[in-house]
């Protein structure tokens, strides 16, 4: 098992990528979760009966996932390493055993890409804040540890333990992030580069982006922005990116929304982000177009 201890440098050095495949990956773990996140039952319900009728009908599939757990499914599979150079519109299945391919490319062509833009937009806001946040207040406060296995060191310091990394820590390893919305990252070493992926996000629900003007004068613009914003869990920062306001004003109102109990609060590691609750979902889908 390799110990990697990463620094300031390699963290500053670091590049980020938006991978399709990646992000495949993790809506096949997501539609298989026994039990999944509270925050996801809307995109379950649009998603989950057409996945699970495509399983039923390849048993070669059924099988495939049968034989892991949901957070193991990553490692197992010979994923090519993302590259932030690439067209993030391509799904490129290139060197996956046929089983595995053919489900993650329905998957994606009737799950994933028809909200892609969604999604990339998503994850570049999220980017964006991690960068900021990091800049502002170091790396340990922007970059969630990806799995239980890899955890921040005083001073700064990224410890990743892991079998799949090399005993012996390359000095001039290279370190690409990548966003996911699976519940648990996973890490991969090429030889050259260090690729972490680490969750950031469920996925996006059926529901607008902009609030409608009947919901901006019930509870206020800000509120509503905020509210159509938890399309997926965000934590203050990402919030604050999104709309705009100030953290303390984003702070002020979440606070008003948690106690109508429009919006619930979770852990992720030493961060809390937020998300829209069935009430609020409701609230939203009754609103005039």
């Amino acid at each position: 098992m390799g110990q990697w201890s990463l620094g300031a440098e390699a963290l500053d050095a670091c590049r980020f990528a938006l991978s399709p495949l990646v992000e495949t990956v993790a809506a096949v773990g997501i539609l298989a979760e026994i039990r999944p996140e509270p925050w996801r039952r809307g995109w379950l319900a649009a998603h989950q009966p057409a996945f699970r009728d495509r399983v039923v009908a390849d048993p070669r599939a059924a099988d495939w996932l049968a034989g892991g757990r949901p957070a193991d499914w990553p490692g197992a599979l010979p994923l090519p390493a993302p590259s932030p150079d690439a067209d993030p519109h391509l799904l490129d299945l290139t060197g996956l055993p046929a089983v595995p391919a053919g489900l993650l490319d329905w998957v994606w062509q009737h799950v994933v890409r028809p909200d892609w833009p969604a999604r990339l937009h998503a994850f570049r806001a999220d980017i964006a804040a991690r960068r900021h946040r990091a800049a502002t207040h170091g790396w340990p406060a922007a970059l969630p540890a990806p799995g239980p296995q890899q955890y921040w060191l005083p001073g700064g310091r990224l410890r990743l333990d892991s079998p799949g990394l090399p005993a012996e820590q390359p000095a001039d390893a290279r370190l690409l992030l990548v966003p996911t919305s699976a519940r648990h990252g996973w890490l991969r070493w090429d030889g050259a580069r260090l690729t972490v992926v680490y969750p950031t996000s469920a996925a996006p629900v059926p529901t607008p982006r902009t609030p409608p003007a009947s919901l901006g004068r019930l509870l206020g613009s800000a509120r509503a922005d905020l509210l159509a914003g938890l399309d997926r869990p965000r934590d203050t920062a990402q919030l604050a990116a999104l709309t705009g306001l100030g953290p303390a004003a984003v702070d002020d109102h979440l606070a008003v929304l948690l106690d109508a109990r429009l919006v619930a609060r979770a852990r992720s590691g030493t961060a809390a982000r937020f998300y829209r609750t069935a009430l609020a979902e409701a609230l939203l889908a009754a609103q005039p177009c």
